[in-house]
Protein backbone atom coordinates (compact mmCIF):
# COMPACT_ATOMS: atom_id res chain seq x y z
CA UNK A 1 0.00 0.00 0.00
CA UNK A 2 3.06 2.24 -0.49
CA UNK A 3 1.38 4.24 -3.58
CA UNK A 4 -1.80 4.46 -1.63
CA UNK A 5 -0.05 5.94 1.65
CA UNK A 6 1.63 8.45 -0.80
CA UNK A 7 -2.11 10.02 -1.96
CA UNK A 8 -3.17 9.90 1.58
CA UNK A 9 -0.08 11.84 3.17
CA UNK A 10 -0.06 14.58 -0.24
CA UNK A 11 -3.57 14.63 -0.82
CA UNK A 12 -5.33 13.72 2.68
CA UNK A 13 -7.96 11.09 4.09
CA UNK A 14 -11.03 11.77 2.38
CA UNK A 15 -9.26 11.63 -1.34
CA UNK A 16 -7.61 8.54 0.20
CA UNK A 17 -10.77 7.21 0.51
CA UNK A 18 -11.90 7.95 -2.78
CA UNK A 19 -8.88 6.45 -4.05
CA UNK A 20 -9.35 3.40 -2.92
CA UNK A 21 -13.15 3.54 -3.91
CA UNK A 22 -12.35 4.22 -7.60
CA UNK A 23 -9.87 1.35 -7.37
CA UNK A 24 -11.81 -1.52 -5.45
CA UNK A 25 -11.35 -3.92 -8.09
CA UNK A 26 -8.03 -3.37 -8.21
CA UNK A 27 -6.25 -6.03 -5.42
CA UNK A 28 -3.26 -4.25 -3.77
CA UNK A 29 0.41 -5.66 -4.70
CA UNK A 30 1.86 -8.54 -2.34
CA UNK A 31 3.31 -6.94 1.04
CA UNK A 32 6.38 -8.02 2.88
CA UNK A 33 4.74 -10.61 4.99
CA UNK A 34 3.02 -12.08 1.87
CA UNK A 35 5.16 -15.17 1.75
CA UNK A 36 4.92 -15.84 5.69
CA UNK A 37 1.04 -15.54 5.50
CA UNK A 38 0.87 -18.20 2.18
CA UNK A 39 3.40 -20.70 4.20
CA UNK A 40 0.97 -20.56 7.10
CA UNK A 41 -2.34 -21.22 4.91
CA UNK A 42 -0.20 -23.91 3.58
CA UNK A 43 0.65 -25.48 7.35
CA UNK A 44 -3.54 -25.41 8.02
CA UNK A 45 -4.47 -27.09 4.93
CA UNK A 46 -2.03 -29.93 6.29
CA UNK A 47 -3.68 -29.51 9.86
CA UNK A 48 -7.15 -30.03 7.99
CA UNK A 49 -6.57 -33.34 5.89
CA UNK A 50 -5.18 -34.98 9.10
CA UNK A 51 -7.39 -33.32 11.55
CA UNK A 52 -10.70 -32.62 9.12
CA UNK A 53 -13.21 -31.51 12.60
CA UNK A 54 -9.85 -29.34 14.92
CA UNK A 55 -9.92 -26.07 14.70
CA UNK A 56 -6.43 -25.72 16.10
CA UNK A 57 -4.73 -23.92 13.12
CA UNK A 58 -3.27 -20.76 12.60
CA UNK A 59 -5.60 -17.85 12.85
CA UNK A 60 -4.62 -14.73 10.56
CA UNK A 61 -6.09 -10.96 11.55
CA UNK A 62 -5.72 -8.56 9.41
CA UNK A 63 -5.08 -5.64 11.54
CA UNK A 64 -5.20 -1.96 10.29
CA UNK A 65 -5.90 1.62 10.93
CA UNK A 66 -7.60 1.88 7.75
CA UNK A 67 -11.20 3.31 7.36
CA UNK A 68 -13.99 1.00 7.02
CA UNK A 69 -14.60 1.85 3.17
CA UNK A 70 -11.31 0.35 2.35
CA UNK A 71 -12.35 -3.10 3.46
CA UNK A 72 -14.15 -3.66 -0.07
CA UNK A 73 -10.30 -3.24 -2.01
CA UNK A 74 -9.32 -5.30 1.13
CA UNK A 75 -11.51 -8.11 1.07
CA UNK A 76 -11.25 -8.12 -2.68
CA UNK A 77 -7.37 -8.36 -2.47
CA UNK A 78 -7.46 -11.44 0.10
CA UNK A 79 -10.00 -13.13 -2.33
CA UNK A 80 -7.78 -12.68 -5.58
CA UNK A 81 -5.06 -14.08 -3.87
CA UNK A 82 -7.01 -17.05 -2.30
CA UNK A 83 -5.69 -16.13 1.00
CA UNK A 84 -8.10 -17.70 4.10
CA UNK A 85 -8.69 -14.02 6.11
CA UNK A 86 -11.74 -13.75 7.80
CA UNK A 87 -11.03 -11.40 10.55
CA UNK A 88 -10.71 -7.71 9.74
CA UNK A 89 -10.42 -5.01 12.57
CA UNK A 90 -10.20 -1.61 10.69
CA UNK A 91 -9.82 0.93 13.11
CA UNK A 92 -10.58 3.96 11.11
CA UNK A 93 -7.31 6.24 12.44
CA UNK A 94 -6.75 4.95 15.96
CA UNK A 95 -4.14 2.68 16.64
CA UNK A 96 -5.29 -1.02 16.66
CA UNK A 97 -2.99 -2.07 19.25
CA UNK A 98 -5.61 -1.85 22.15
CA UNK A 99 -7.38 -5.15 20.11
CA UNK A 100 -4.76 -7.34 20.18
CA UNK A 101 -5.10 -9.09 23.64
CA UNK A 102 -8.71 -9.18 22.71
CA UNK A 103 -7.90 -11.32 19.92
CA UNK A 104 -5.44 -13.28 22.12
CA UNK A 105 -2.92 -12.67 19.62
CA UNK A 106 0.40 -14.86 19.36
CA UNK A 107 2.52 -12.02 17.37
CA UNK A 108 1.84 -8.86 15.64
CA UNK A 109 3.33 -7.95 12.51
CA UNK A 110 3.81 -4.44 11.35
CA UNK A 111 5.95 -2.24 9.34
CA UNK A 112 5.30 0.44 11.97
CA UNK A 113 7.69 0.41 14.66
CA UNK A 114 5.79 2.38 17.26
CA UNK A 115 3.11 0.36 16.92
CA UNK A 116 4.96 -2.61 17.07
CA UNK A 117 7.16 -0.85 20.32
CA UNK A 118 3.29 -0.40 21.78
CA UNK A 119 2.63 -4.29 21.81
CA UNK A 120 5.98 -4.90 22.98
CA UNK A 121 5.24 -3.24 25.95
CA UNK A 122 1.87 -4.45 26.58
CA UNK A 123 3.71 -8.05 26.48
CA UNK A 124 2.34 -9.55 23.15
CA UNK A 125 5.22 -10.63 20.84
CA UNK A 126 6.04 -8.04 18.11
CA UNK A 127 8.66 -7.32 15.31
CA UNK A 128 8.84 -4.71 12.77
CA UNK A 129 8.55 -6.08 9.19
CA UNK A 130 11.74 -5.18 6.96
CA UNK A 131 11.83 -6.21 2.87
CA UNK A 132 14.40 -7.29 1.27
CA UNK A 133 15.43 -5.91 -2.59
CA UNK A 134 15.53 -9.40 -3.33
CA UNK A 135 13.53 -12.30 -1.93
CA UNK A 136 15.22 -15.75 -1.97
CA UNK A 137 12.97 -18.41 -3.61
CA UNK A 138 10.58 -20.08 -0.90
CA UNK A 139 9.48 -23.23 -0.10
CA UNK A 140 6.32 -23.75 -1.03
CA UNK A 141 5.64 -26.86 1.54
CA UNK A 142 7.32 -25.96 4.23
CA UNK A 143 6.97 -22.81 6.66
CA UNK A 144 10.38 -22.25 7.86
CA UNK A 145 11.04 -19.40 11.23
CA UNK A 146 14.35 -18.13 11.99
CA UNK A 147 14.63 -16.62 15.75
CA UNK A 148 17.64 -15.40 17.25
CA UNK A 149 18.23 -16.19 20.92
CA UNK A 150 19.25 -13.72 22.96
CA UNK A 151 16.34 -10.71 24.14
CA UNK A 152 14.25 -12.61 21.52
CA UNK A 153 13.35 -16.57 22.77
CA UNK A 154 15.33 -15.70 25.94
CA UNK A 155 15.35 -12.75 28.04
CA UNK A 156 18.55 -10.04 27.72
CA UNK A 157 19.84 -10.96 31.11
CA UNK A 158 22.66 -12.50 29.35
CA UNK A 159 23.45 -9.79 26.55
CA UNK A 160 23.64 -7.43 29.40
CA UNK A 161 26.12 -8.79 30.93
CA UNK A 162 27.86 -8.88 27.71
CA UNK A 163 27.52 -5.29 27.25
CA UNK A 164 28.56 -4.13 29.87
CA UNK A 165 31.25 -6.68 31.46
CA UNK A 166 32.59 -8.33 27.87
CA UNK A 167 32.91 -11.78 26.99
CA UNK A 168 35.26 -13.33 28.82
CA UNK A 169 32.67 -12.22 31.75
CA UNK A 170 29.92 -13.69 30.03
CA UNK A 171 31.46 -16.99 29.04
CA UNK A 172 32.22 -17.86 33.10
CA UNK A 173 28.53 -16.26 33.55
CA UNK A 174 27.14 -18.75 31.42
CA UNK A 175 28.94 -21.71 32.70
CA UNK A 176 28.42 -20.84 36.18
CA UNK A 177 24.72 -20.81 35.51
CA UNK A 178 24.69 -23.04 32.99
CA UNK A 179 21.85 -25.27 34.54
CA UNK A 180 19.71 -22.64 35.63
CA UNK A 181 16.82 -21.62 32.42
CA UNK A 182 17.18 -18.17 31.22
CA UNK A 183 14.02 -15.82 31.36
CA UNK A 184 11.76 -15.99 28.54
CA UNK A 185 11.71 -13.77 25.91
CA UNK A 186 9.27 -11.72 23.62
CA UNK A 187 8.91 -14.20 20.82
CA UNK A 188 8.95 -17.83 23.44
CA UNK A 189 4.92 -17.79 23.39
CA UNK A 190 5.24 -17.89 19.30
CA UNK A 191 7.93 -20.43 19.55
CA UNK A 192 5.40 -22.46 21.74
CA UNK A 193 2.45 -21.58 19.24
CA UNK A 194 4.87 -23.66 16.33
CA UNK A 195 5.76 -26.28 18.39
CA UNK A 196 2.24 -27.33 19.44
CA UNK A 197 1.66 -27.19 15.90
CA UNK A 198 4.57 -29.22 15.06
CA UNK A 199 3.76 -32.28 17.35
CA UNK A 200 0.14 -32.39 16.11
CA UNK A 201 2.04 -33.98 12.68
CA UNK A 202 4.49 -35.36 15.09
CA UNK A 203 1.56 -37.89 16.77
CA UNK A 204 0.67 -38.72 13.08
CA UNK A 205 4.15 -40.47 12.38
CA UNK A 206 4.84 -36.89 9.88
CA UNK A 207 7.87 -35.46 11.67
CA UNK A 208 10.07 -35.96 9.05
CA UNK A 209 7.43 -34.58 6.07
CA UNK A 210 6.21 -31.94 8.60
CA UNK A 211 5.60 -28.88 6.99
CA UNK A 212 6.83 -26.01 9.96
CA UNK A 213 10.85 -26.14 10.80
CA UNK A 214 11.98 -24.10 13.43
CA UNK A 215 15.73 -22.58 13.40
CA UNK A 216 17.88 -21.03 16.53
CA UNK A 217 20.46 -18.76 14.79
CA UNK A 218 22.14 -17.37 17.52
CA UNK A 219 25.36 -15.15 17.25
CA UNK A 220 26.59 -17.28 20.81
CA UNK A 221 29.43 -19.60 20.84
CA UNK A 222 29.08 -23.08 21.15
CA UNK A 223 31.46 -24.81 23.32
CA UNK A 224 31.64 -21.90 25.34
CA UNK A 225 27.87 -20.52 25.71
CA UNK A 226 25.64 -22.81 23.90
CA UNK A 227 24.60 -25.22 26.68
CA UNK A 228 22.50 -23.18 28.74
CA UNK A 229 20.63 -21.78 25.47
CA UNK A 230 19.56 -25.46 24.62
CA UNK A 231 19.13 -26.66 28.43
CA UNK A 232 16.33 -23.98 28.94
CA UNK A 233 14.37 -24.80 25.85
CA UNK A 234 14.69 -28.07 27.16
CA UNK A 235 13.50 -27.21 30.67
CA UNK A 236 10.42 -25.45 29.05
CA UNK A 237 9.57 -28.33 26.65
CA UNK A 238 10.00 -27.08 23.58
CA UNK A 239 12.56 -28.00 20.77
CA UNK A 240 14.05 -26.28 17.15
CA UNK A 241 14.70 -28.28 14.77
CA UNK A 242 17.98 -26.79 14.04
CA UNK A 243 20.28 -24.60 16.11
CA UNK A 244 22.87 -22.56 14.30
CA UNK A 245 25.83 -20.84 16.90
CA UNK A 246 28.09 -18.56 14.95
CA UNK A 247 30.17 -17.29 17.28
CA UNK A 248 29.93 -13.98 16.04
CA UNK A 249 30.16 -14.58 12.58
CA UNK A 250 27.54 -13.19 10.44
CA UNK A 251 23.90 -14.30 10.09
CA UNK A 252 23.25 -13.33 6.08
CA UNK A 253 25.24 -16.14 4.73
CA UNK A 254 23.39 -18.79 6.92
CA UNK A 255 19.93 -17.23 6.64
CA UNK A 256 20.68 -17.34 2.62
CA UNK A 257 20.98 -21.10 3.09
CA UNK A 258 18.14 -21.73 5.16
CA UNK A 259 16.08 -19.70 3.06
CA UNK A 260 13.11 -18.76 5.82
CA UNK A 261 10.08 -17.21 5.35
CA UNK A 262 10.92 -14.72 8.39
CA UNK A 263 14.22 -14.13 10.94
CA UNK A 264 13.73 -12.31 14.14
CA UNK A 265 16.16 -10.37 15.76
CA UNK A 266 16.86 -7.90 17.93
CA UNK A 267 19.69 -6.10 16.33
CA UNK A 268 19.36 -3.88 13.14
CA UNK A 269 22.32 -5.05 12.25
CA UNK A 270 21.88 -8.76 11.59
CA UNK A 271 18.36 -7.32 10.20
CA UNK A 272 20.33 -5.58 7.65
CA UNK A 273 22.87 -8.56 7.13
CA UNK A 274 20.07 -10.49 6.37
CA UNK A 275 18.20 -8.32 4.09
CA UNK A 276 21.34 -7.51 2.04
CA UNK A 277 21.02 -11.19 1.16
CA UNK A 278 17.43 -11.60 0.48
CA UNK A 279 15.89 -12.67 3.83
CA UNK A 280 12.91 -11.33 4.49
CA UNK A 281 13.87 -9.73 8.35
CA UNK A 282 11.87 -8.85 11.21
CA UNK A 283 12.60 -6.43 14.06
CA UNK A 284 12.31 -7.48 17.89
CA UNK A 285 12.53 -4.03 19.78
CA UNK A 286 13.08 -5.40 23.12
CA UNK A 287 16.39 -5.56 25.55
CA UNK A 288 19.90 -3.81 25.96
CA UNK A 289 20.84 -4.66 22.43
CA UNK A 290 18.06 -1.24 20.90
CA UNK A 291 20.53 0.96 22.97
CA UNK A 292 24.10 -0.65 20.90
CA UNK A 293 24.40 -0.67 17.07
CA UNK A 294 27.66 -3.08 15.94
CA UNK A 295 28.59 -3.57 19.46
CA UNK A 296 29.37 0.37 19.51
CA UNK A 297 26.69 2.24 22.41
CA UNK A 298 24.35 4.70 20.83
CA UNK A 299 24.19 8.15 22.41
CA UNK A 300 20.30 8.96 22.86
CA UNK A 301 20.94 11.81 25.75
CA UNK A 302 20.53 14.69 23.01
CA UNK A 303 17.48 12.75 21.10
CA UNK A 304 15.84 12.59 24.88
CA UNK A 305 16.82 16.57 25.63
CA UNK A 306 14.80 17.47 22.77
CA UNK A 307 11.77 15.26 23.13
CA UNK A 308 11.65 17.20 26.82
CA UNK A 309 11.97 20.16 25.03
Amino acid sequence: MVKERKVFEEEGLERYVEHQQELEDQPFSPGVSFPFVKALMNVNARLRELYPDSEELFDIVLMTNNHAQVGVRLINSINYYDLTIERFCMTGGESPIGYLKAYMTNLYLSKDSKKVQEAIEEGIAAATMFPCDSENELSDTQLRVAFDGDAVLFSDESEIIVKKHGLDTFFRHEKEFENKPLAQGPLKCFLETLGKLQRKFYTKNQRISCPIRTYLVTARSAASAGARVLKTLRSWGLEVDEALFLAGAPKGPLLQKIKPHIFFDDQMFHIEGAQELGTIAAHVPYGIGQKYHKGKHIDTSDTEKNEKI
